[in-house]
C-alpha cells in the first residue's frame, strides 16, 4: 500500500514595489552611519529591511517601522507608501493577512491622495495579493486585472511579471488550469527576460504548482530544480523550503519515494531556522510518508504523531485531519485495527467540520453581500435625489435673479418674489439635510443587517448541526450498541473474542459521549429549555471540572426569560470571554455575574490573571475580541474593559432588553 497526496503544497507571492535588489549590508550600514535624518534616510531603511526580510523577518519590520517614523515627520508621502508595500510583504510571509489587508487597503488611500498612477496601480495589486492569501480569489482577480493596463502603458515588465504570476496562481485555485498555464508561462518569461532572481523563483514554483496539479510532473520537477538552484545562489530560504516542499510533492505523485528522506529533512532544517510551523507540520508528516512507504511503520508512526501534536499547539485544523489520515494508514500496516478506527474517525470528522464550516461561510458572505448590495443601491437612489434637489434650486435662484432685475421697479412684487425665493430655499435645504441623515442612517442599518445575517446564519448553522450530530449520527450509534447488546447475549465468544467485543462496546460509548458533548456545545439544550442564567451555571460548572480554573457564578433578578436569540448571543459573549481568560489570562479565579434590572441585562466577568494593556483592543485585537464586539453591536450594547498589567481583568457588558 502507497501513501499519496498527503503534502499540502506551498507557493509564493511576490510583493509589488519597490522590487527586491541585492545590497552589501556593510555598505548600507555605513551609508546609514553618514546620513542625515531626511528622505535618503527613509530609503535606507527600506533597502536594510529589504535585506533581512527572507531570514530574519522580525528585523527587517523594525527596520520599515523607523522609514515610517521618519517618513511621517517629514510629510513623506512616497516614503510611507513604500512602508506600506514592503512591511504587508513581509506580514503575508508570516501568515498575517488580516493585518496585511488593512494596511493595503490604508496604502490606497494615501496613494490617491498622491496622485501617482502608478504607485496606484501598485497599491492596488497588493491589496489584490491580501485577498488571495485570505482565499477571496474573485476579488483578487477582478484586482489584479484592474492593474494590467496600466502596467502595459508603463512598460513595467517587473510589474506585469508579478501580476501574471499571481493570476496564475488565484486561476490554479479556482481550477482554470488553461489560464493558470497561460499567465504562469508568460510570468516565468518576463522574469528571464528581465533578470530579476527572486521573481523568477516565484513564478518557477508557483508554475510548477500548476504543472503538478494538472500531472505534468516531469516539468514541474524541472521547474523546481531550477528554482532551487537560483534560492542557493541569493541566499532565498523561504523560497528554498517552498520549493523543496513542492519538490517533494511532485515526486510523492510520481510514487518516487527514494529522495523523499533528503527533501524533508532539508525542509525540516528549513523551517526551524525560519521558525515556519506550518511548513514543519507539513516536513515531519512527510517524513511518515516516507517511512511508511519503505515499510518501516515505527518511525513512520513517531514522525506522524510529532506532526499531529504541533499541528495542535498551533491550532491548525486541517493538518490535524491529515495526521489523522496518515496514523489510521500507518495502524492498517501495524494491523492495529482499533487505532486504524479511532484515526479514521477522528480525520473523517475534522474534515466534515472544514465542509460545513466552508459552506456557513460563503452562505454568510453572500446573504451579507446581498443585503450590502441593496442597501448600497437605496443610498445611490437618495444621493442621485439630492443632486436633482441641488440642480433645482440653481435654477429657481437664476430665475429669480431675472426677475429681480427685469422688475425693480416693481418694489412690491420684487420683495413677494424674494420672500417667496427665500423660503423655497429655505425648504428645499431642509429637505437636502432629511436626505442626508436617511443616507446615514441607510449607512447605519447597513452595517447592523450585515451583522445580524453573519449572527444568525451563524447560531442557525449551530442549531442545525447540534441537532443533525445529536439525532442523527447519536440516534445511529445508540442503535448499534443496542444492537451490539443484544448479540452479545445470544453470541458464544471465546475468553479474548469477549474481551475484544468488551472493548468495542467501551469505544462505542466513548464516541456517544464526545458526540453528546461536541452538540452540546454547539448548542445548549439547557439554554433553549431553561432560560441564559440556567445555561450559563452549567456551563461555569463544567468549566470548573475541567480544572482550568475556578468558575463562581451569580445571577440576580432572571426569574423570567428574555428573548430567545438575545439569550444565545449574550450565552455565546460569556463563552468567548472565559475562552480569553483560558487562552491569555492565566487565572485561577473567574467571576461570572449576570443581573437583570430596569429593563437592561448587565454582563460581568473578572478574572485574577496577568491583566493586559486595554489600548491594544483600540488597534483591532483579535478575532475572539472582533466577534464579542459585533454581537455587542449588534444588541445595541455598551462594554466597559479594565485591566492593567499584574492586576486582573475586569469585562463590563449592558444590554437594553
Amino acid at each position: 500500500m502507497r501513501l499519496l497526496l498527503l503534502i499540502t503544497v506551498m507557493t509564493l507571492t511576490c510583493r509589488w514595489l519597490p522590487a527586491q535588489e541585492l545590497y552589501d549590508l556593510d555598505s548600507l550600514q555605513k551609508a546609514y552611519a553618514q546620513s542625515q535624518p531626511d528622505t535618503n534616510r527613509v530609503q535606507l531603511f527600506i533597502q536594510l529591511g529589504q535585506q533581512y526580510e527572507n531570514n530574519q523577518p522580525d528585523t527587517a519590520i523594525w527596520f520599515y517601522e523607523q522609514a515610517l517614523k521618519l517618513s511621517e515627520q517629514l510629510g513623506y508621502t512616497r516614503g510611507i507608501i513604500s512602508y506600506y508595500t514592503n512591511v504587508t510583504y513581509v506580514y503575508n510571509m508570516k501568515g498575517r493577512y488580516d493585518t496585511s489587508l488593512v494596511l493595503n487597503l490604508r496604502s490606497v488611500e494615501i496613494a490617491r491622495q498622491l496622485g501617482d498612477p502608478e504607485r496606484i496601480a501598485a497599491c492596488i495589486g497588493n491589496v489584490g495579493a491580501s485577498y488571495m492569501y485570505l482565499e477571496q480569489y474573485e476579488k483578487a482577480i477582478d484586482k489584479y486585472l484592474q492593474v494590467i493596463p496600466i502596467f502595459e502603458k508603463l512598460n513595467d515588465k517587473l510589474k506585469l511579471c508579478i501580476t501574471y504570476d499571481n493570476l496564475g496562481l488565484l486561476y490554479q485555485k479556482i481550477l482554470q488550469y488553461d489560464k493558470a498555464l497561460q499567465y504562469g508561462e508568460q510570468s516565468v518569461k518576463l522574469a528571464r527576460e528581465i533578470n530579476r532572481p527572486f521573481a523568477l523563483i516565484n513564478s518557477l514554483i508557483n508554475l510548477a504548482t500548476t504543472y503538478n496539479a494538472r500531472g505534468i510532473t516531469k516539468k514541474a520537477i524541472a521547474q523546481l530544480m531550477e528554482a532551487r538552484d537560483l534560492c542557493r545562489k541569493v541566499n532565498h530560504q523561504y523560497g528554498l523550503l517552498i520549493a523543496t516542499l513542492n519538490l517533494a510533492d511532485a515526486h510523492i505523485k510520481m510514487a518516487s519515494f527514494a529522495p523523499l528522506k533528503g527533501y524533508f529533512e532539508e525542509a525540516l532544517k528549513l523551517a526551524e531556522q525560519l521558525g515556519e510551523s506550518e511548513s514543519h507540520v507539513i516536513a515531519l508528516r512527510g517524513m511518515a510518508i516516507y517511512y511508511f512507504n519503505h515499510n518501516q511503520p515505527q518511525a513512520a508512526e513517531q514522525y506522524a504523531m510529532r506532526s499531529l501534536q504541533e499541528a495542535k499547539q498551533n491550532n491548525m485544523i486541517s493538518h490535524i485531519g491529515k495526521a489523522y489520515t496518515v496514523l489510521a494508514e500507518i495502524a492498517i500496516l501495524k494491523k492495529d485495527f482499533k487505532n486504524n478506527s479511532v484515526y479514521s474517525f477522528k480525520s473523517d470528522s475534522i474534515r466534515n467540520v472544514l465542509v460545513n464550516e466552508s459552506v456557513v461561510r460563503n452562505v454568510q458572505n453572500l446573504e451579507a453581500l446581498y443585503e450590502s448590495e441593496r442597501k448600497a443601491q437605496q443610498i445611490k437612489d437618495l444621493q442621485q435625489e439630492s443632486e436633482i434637489k441641488d440642480l433645482q434650486l440653481g435654477r429657481r435662484r437664476l430665475v429669480n435673479y431675472i426677475l429681480g432685475g427685469s422688475l425693480l421697479s416693481l418694489l412690491l412684487v420684487a420683495l413677494f418674489a424674494r420672500r417667496s425665493y427665500v423660503q423655497k430655499k429655505s425648504l428645499l435645504e431642509k429637505e437636502n439635510q432629511i436626505q442626508q441623515v436617511r443616507i446615514r442612517q441607510l449607512e447605519s442599518e447597513k452595517q447592523l443587517m450585515a451583522s445580524e445575517a453573519i449572527i444568525k446564519g451563524q447560531e442557525e448553522e449551530r442549531g442545525r448541526l447540534a441537532k443533525d450530530l445529536h439525532d442523527g449520527l447519536g440516534g445511529l450509534l445508540s442503535g448499534v450498541k443496542f444492537t451490539l447488546t443484544n448479540m452479545k447475549s445470544n453470541v458464544v465468544l471465546d475468553a479474548n473474542s469477549a474481551l475484544l467485543f468488551e472493548r468495542s462496546l467501551d469505544m462505542l460509548d466513548n464516541s456517544i459521549a464526545e458526540l453528546r458533548r461536541v452538540a452540546h456545545n454547539m448548542m445548549p439544550e439547557v439554554l433553549v429549555k431553561f432560560g441564559l442564567a440556567e445555561a450559563l451555571k452549567s456551563y461555569c460548572q463544567s468549566v470548573s471540572e475541567s480544572g482550568v480554573f475556578q468558575v463562581n457564578f451569580q445571577a440576580i433578578g432572571m426569574e423570567n426569560r428574555i428573548n430567545t436569540s438575545k439569550e444565545i448571543i449574550l450565552y455565546r459573549i460569556i463563552q468567548e470571554l472565559l475562552n480569553n481568560s483560558a487562552k491569555h489570562a492565566k487565572a485561577t479565579e473567574v467571576l461570572v455575574q449576570v443581573a437583570r434590572q430596569n429593563g437592561e441585562v448587565t454582563l460581568t466577568v473578572e478574572d485574577n490573571g496577568a491583566g493586559f494593556d486595554i489600548t491594544t483592543l483600540q488597534k483591532g485585537g483579535g478575532s475572539g475580541w472582533t466577534s464579542i464586539r459585533s454581537r455587542i453591536d449588534y444588541l445595541k450594547g455598551k462594554v466597559d474593559i479594565q485591566s492593567s498589567a499584574g492586576e486582573g481583568t475586569s469585562v463590563n457588558i449592558t444590554i437594553p432588553v
